[in-house]
């Protein structure tokens, strides 16, 4: 896949999804290659928004904690996207869709790239436009696993797609509010 097709994948249900289909990278390709190094982004941005803004968002919080929050966060992303795998697997079970392990771990892995960029959003001291970037990153989640669907999991009919991409996007969007919780809740407690 070419890294210009990644923005069309928001909007397409082929451009970009049918090359990753025949390609099938290995979960662990995946996640050596795409989940830990863009883990690590939004680690990396929360020690930055503590040891540059921290005064802003957490007055109290020393910088030890802003680390433990980091490290904490890290390990949650991957964690997160291997469970967010299995869900996609499950619910595609359940509506009959024979998917494999790789496939659903590349969706979920997909899925959570506009998560883990705006994370860089941390840049800007400001509470609302961190939130108004999140949400967009979540939108841009929904709207990947929405067009990955039916490529990856292999199904034509749009109505079971359509099924299956709101049930993972509804777990999808409670394991995101988990994750943001364990960045604040660290922080000001």
């Amino acid at each position: 896949m070419k890294a210009s097709d990644y923005p069309h994948m928001l909007t397409s249900y082929h451009q970009g999804w049918d090359e990753l289909k025949s390609r099938h990278p290995a979960s662990l390709k995946i996640l050596l290659s795409l989940v830990i190094p863009l883990s690590l982004l939004p680690a990396a941005m929360i020690l930055y928004a503590g040891g540059v803004n921290g005064n802003y968002y957490a007055p109290e919080a020393p910088f030890s904690r802003w680390i433990a929050v980091a490290t904490i966060f890290f390990c949650a992303e991957i964690v997160t996207v291997s469970l967010m795998a299995t869900v996609i697997r499950q619910v595609a079970a359940i509506r009959d869709f024979s998917t494999d392990r790789d496939s659903a771990y590349l969706l979920a892995a997909l899925a959570a790239v506009p998560l883990w960029l705006s994370a860089l959003t941390l840049f800007v001291p400001s509470i609302a436009f961190n939130a108004l970037c999140g949400a967009i990153g979540l939108g841009a989640a929904f709207c990947l696993l929405y067009h990955g669907v039916p490529s990856l999991l292999g199904t034509t009919e749009d109505i079971e797609a359509q099924d299956v991409a709101y049930l993972v996007m509804s777990v999808g969007a409670a394991a995101w509010a988990l994750l943001c919780a364990l960045v604040l809740v660290p922080l000001f407690f």
